[in-house]
């Protein structure tokens, strides 16, 4: 059975923060060390006779309005027909760090968000992945209150409103954590 999206001559991009990253940029060249070298060793070890192309544009530290600022360079220049972004988390944690409240912030983000998923749309005709966002409690006795739930709630949105298939990594996280 063959229902692997990806077809010969396809580009998927992944774009993102620490967790596309991965060391990306050096010792683990050119796709890092997280999953974005595991979806392509998988795909390719399942599919040998596909030639996809990869490229890991992820920055550790990133955050929404990063992207758009890198997105001509990073994304359109690349014209990749699959595009896989995770974001959010770090202007979750600013924005904590930053004691601004959710209300006030969240619809820049998602704004900010909504303008590069557009271009994705228009300028590339890109099929879309989208991540939601998820934090894992370094101290379960004193967590930070970091607006995850309202952030994914964006992401479903955006998902939804830009037809893109929805990776929902929240609650596998919360129920990994759990079983700990």
């Amino acid at each position: 059975m063959n229902n692997l999206l990806f077809q010969s001559g396809d580009k998927v991009l992944f774009i993102g923060d620490s967790i596309t990253d991965c060391g990306r940029r050096n010792e683990h060249a050119p796709f890092g060390h997280g999953y974005v070298r595991k979806v392509t060793e998988l795909i390719t070890a399942k599919y040998p006779d596909r030639d996809i192309a990869y490229v890991n544009k992820g920055i550790g530290g990133d955050i929404v309005e990063g992207l758009e600022e890198r997105w001509d360079t990073d994304v359109i220049a690349e014209k990749p027909n699959w595009l896989s972004v995770k974001i959010g988390i770090n202007n979750a944690s600013r924005q904590y760090a930053n004691d601004v409240s959710t209300g006030e912030y969240l619809p820049i983000w998602e704004a900010c968000y909504r303008r590069i998923l557009t271009r994705a749309k228009t300028e590339l005709d890109a099929s879309l992945f989208l991540f939601e966002i998820f934090y894992i409690e370094e101290d379960v006795d004193e967590p930070r209150p970091l607006a995850v739930d309202a952030y994914n709630e964006s992401i479903h949105t955006l998902a939804e409103e830009f037809d893109a298939r929805l990776i929902p990594t929240n609650a596998a996280f919360d129920k990994a954590v759990a079983a700990r």
